[in-house]
């Protein structure tokens, strides 16, 4: 199975707003990925999808350059040197479970008015629902109920240890809070997986 890297594509000003309130409102790292693949993406054949992305070395390359490129530079050592060890968390399983469109469109939703928000910057449902038309209208370009999408269980990238007092082993991204939420969005040969953390 081969990938190829879109994150180019997502170079606009209502994707950035989006991903940048969610950072605003759950104190979030928020990131977005973009790529196609050489098979048609579908309910029964997602899973084996995601994780072949997931274990590609496309993903830890796309994960590096999102952190840098929304100036966070978490997920890799600042004297530029590679990471001592893989992003990806061994035995993780990403179970992934089907959300319909209208589900998707309220967990955007939840992300901006009721996730835990520690500096209490919610945003007002007019203002969420205008910040989540916009992404996703960028996204899709036409109607998003011809898209599918699907929760993934955020056990794939190594947790900060905050919410257990574990050592964190680094480089980490999840958080172990109902923060962490991974999203992964598909049609055709086309997919997104939408990232989210946070901590107080």
């Amino acid at each position: 199975m081969r990938f190829t890297g879109l994150s180019d594509d997502l170079d606009r000003p209502a994707v950035d707003a989006f991903l940048s309130a969610v950072d605003t409102t759950m104190n979030s790292n928020t990131l977005l990925l973009k790529v196609s693949t050489d098979v048609p993406i579908t309910a029964g054949n997602r899973q084996q999808v995601l994780h072949a992305y997931l274990r590609s070395s496309l993903f830890e390359e796309m994960m590096l350059a999102a952190d840098r490129d929304r100036d966070w530079c978490n997920l890799s050592d600042f004297d530029g040197h590679h990471n001592e060890r893989p992003l990806l968390r061994d035995g993780f399983l990403a179970a992934t479970s089907s959300l319909s469109y209208a589900g998707f469109r309220a967990r955007l939703r939840w992300m901006l008015c009721e996730a835990f928000s520690p500096y209490m910057t919610h945003y007002t449902d007019a203002d969420a629902e205008r910040l989540a038309h916009d992404f996703t209208q960028e996204l899709f370009s036409q109607d998003g109920s011809t898209w599918m999408v699907a929760s993934v269980e955020p056990d794939f990238l190594r947790p900060s240890g905050y919410f257990n007092g574990e050592e964190p082993v680094r480089p980490v991204y999840f958080d172990g809070s109902d923060s962490d939420t991974a999203t992964f969005i598909h049609r055709d040969r086309t997919c997104y997986l939408l990232l989210t953390n946070g901590s107080p």
